[in-house]
């Protein structure tokens, strides 16, 4: 998708050319009106989010202002760029040339199959990509739309699925820009109580608690959100916290991703999970290293300094444990 991008950054350079070509070789200024008209054309093409989008938006007042004034700042554009090159054509001395006037008009008007071809901008705003700032804010208001809507076959999926196979979608589905906003939403979906989604859950905890994904801060909050999903499930905390207690050793300088230090505590005190069936001791040493954890949190942010001096070592007896009693 990035090599599309310059790519049309590239085939956009010849929607310019056209208007300098013709100031160059010395053609009238009635040719701005059809250099305009070709502008606005590509505009249309490439940047859809800026027009209405359906009829009835075009009934409205504003969106005629709004296109009018997208239409206006094609024209002084175009009058610009024809300007600079007849500029140039007078600086160099060079002559009005015999040049047929579709030319320059066909190498603007070219510019458009080829970016058309090459950048399908809805389809690029669905998987995070924009041409430019301007563009990004005009999708941004759809983005979690379209986020929702992304991770709905991941919830659709059976609780009985293979864990194979859910990680896999889950892999495929967060494997883009606005994977942040997919996880979000897909946390969210999850905090319902009455959904229980196992499989679906275990393979979202050991996507957002990948090394690849932490230690580079790809996705803001990663840990947190894998906390908050396996919160409450003793099965799913004993998969999360070893997987914590080691990224934060390994990689301290995000412990801002990580839950809040008093988050990891309530956990730690809260109620047993009557669904589970893991062992007294095992709770108690899961229960542990929540609050080893939440040392290690403040520790690395730099809260807690004097809790935090046998942080390093505490880990230890839990994964002992738990290997002896898996």
């Amino acid at each position: 998708m990035l090599t599309r991008m310059r790519l049309v950054k590239g085939a956009t350079a010849l929607l310019y050319i056209g208007p300098l070509i013709a100031g160059l070789c010395g053609f009238g200024w009635e040719m701005v009106a059809s250099f305009s008209a070709i502008f606005v054309v590509w505009l249309m093409v490439l940047r859809p989010e800026q027009w209405p989008a359906t009829p009835g938006e075009w009934l409205s007042g504003s969106a005629w202002l709004a296109a009018l004034a997208q239409v206006l700042s094609q024209i002084l554009l175009v009058t610009v760029l024809f300007g600079v090159g007849r500029g140039l054509g007078g600086l160099a001395d060079i002559g009005p040339l015999t040049v047929n006037p579709t030319l320059p008009l066909a190498v603007s008007f070219l510019s458009i199959p080829l970016c058309r071809m090459l950048w399908d901008s809805r389809e690029a705003a669905s998987m995070g990509y924009f041409l430019d700032e301007e563009a990004e804010a005009a999708y941004s208001g759809s983005l979690a739309g379209q986020s929702v809507t992304a991770i709905i076959p991941l919830l659709n999926l059976p609780d009985g699925a293979p864990d194979v196979q859910v990680t896999a979608a889950v892999a495929a589905a967060l494997d883009v820009p606005t994977a942040d906003l997919r996880l979000n939403a897909a946390t969210a979906a999850l905090a319902h109580p009455d959904r229980s989604h196992a499989a679906l859950r275990r393979a979202l905890i050991l996507w957002a608690t990948e090394p690849e994904i932490v230690a580079p801060g790809q996705i803001a909050g990663s840990m947190d959100s894998a906390f908050s999903i396996a919160n409450g499930n003793f099965d799913l905390l004993r998969l999360y916290v070893p997987r914590a207690m080691a990224l934060i050793a390994a990689f301290p300088n995000r412990a801002a991703d990580f839950p809040e230090p008093s988050r990891l505590r309530e956990a730690a005190d809260a109620e047993p999970d009557p669904e589970s069936d893991l062992p007294a001791h095992l709770q108690v040493d899961l229960r542990e290293g929540l609050r080893v954890l939440a040392r290690s949190v403040e520790a690395a942010l730099g809260t807690g300094a004097a809790e935090t001096a046998p942080a390093a070592a505490e880990p230890q007896p839990l994964r002992r444990r738990t290997a002896r009693h898996a």
